[in-house]
């Protein structure tokens, strides 16, 4: 247990406040924008999103990622689309799909790549979970293919409304075949005021995290 770890603890400890729009979801409303950054020192992930429906957006991305086969860098253009929604009096869950294709920065070139994704998620005014598949095909090696995997359970201790601040406790757990600590668990405080979201925490090694999403 490092000082990082036990300080994102207490910190949720001070937390008093819920999120009514829990998920930083790859589809927005209609007509909108935005902008979200996942960063440790493992990845650096940035995304511009702008969403035609409620059903499917276009993003542009560039991700870092630090391998055991080093440094890599990719930049695409990414489709996002909702799947499923199921919406009860209480609790809404979703199914997401993303499909990219673009190029991975090899010596001042860029080699062809692409990305599937899907999301699965469900939340209630208290609690939510939610699971995320990433693959990243490499075309000129298999072997250099990455597989990763996120779950996510967080939950609420009291509510607020949507134009009061939002805080939430919410414990990840990150798996990777080409990281070198392939499984990470990670303690985060969300908070999230209207259209704004940020995320900190430090995982049980104590690398931090910083997330960040605007919609706009």
């Amino acid at each position: 247990m490092t000082t990082k770890f036990l300080l994102v603890i207490g910190l949720y400890l001070s937390a008093i406040t819920y999120s009514p729009k829990l998920m930083a979801h790859p589809v927005a409303f209609a007509g909108s924008y935005s902008i979200m950054t996942w960063n440790s020192k493992e990845m650096s992930d940035w995304m511009l999103t702008h969403s035609f429906t409620s059903r499917y957006s276009l993003s542009a991305r560039t991700l870092r990622l630090n391998t055991e086969d080093g440094e890599r860098k990719f930049y695409m253009p990414q489709l996002n689309f909702l799947l499923k929604r199921w919406n009860e009096l209480s609790s809404q869950a979703n199914v997401y799909l993303s499909l990219g294709h673009g190029g991975e920065k090899v010596n001042n070139s860029l080699k062809d790549t692409s990305v599937l994704g899907l999301d699965v998620d469900w939340e209630s005014r208290k609690y939510y979970v939610s699971f995320k598949e990433e693959v990243i095909l490499s075309h000129r090696n298999n072997d250099l293919n990455i597989y990763q995997s996120k779950f996510r359970a967080g939950f609420a201790p009291y509510l607020a409304e949507f134009n009061e601040l939002n805080s939430w406790f919410i414990l990840q757990f990150d798996h990777s075949n080409k990281v070198k600590e392939s499984i990470k668990i990670t303690p985060m405080i969300r908070l999230f005021y209207q259209n704004v979201l940020l995320e900190f925490g430090a995982s049980q090694k104590g690398d931090s995290q910083l997330n960040f999403m605007v919609h706009f």
